[in-house]
């Protein structure tokens, strides 16, 4: 996939993130961040820190195009 991917690794006892060497194996990964809390819902345990994440990958990718 050559679609640019952010992935934001939040901390998760049930599901945990994969090696981001497995990830890059399929996606084209352009911002990995290991994130220092939250769980499984991360949107909802930590908004400002996942939006923060999202707005970082945004402008990283239209300063690239």
């Amino acid at each position: 996939m050559e679609v640019p991917t952010a992935v934001a690794a939040f901390p998760d006892p049930v599901f945990i993130p994969p090696p981001r060497s497995y990830a890059e194996k399929t996606y084209n990964i352009t911002q990995w961040t290991e994130m220092p809390w939250g769980g499984h819902f991360a949107a909802l345990e930590e908004p400002e820190l996942l939006l923060a994440e999202l707005r970082r990958f945004i402008a990283s990718v239209q300063k690239h195009h």
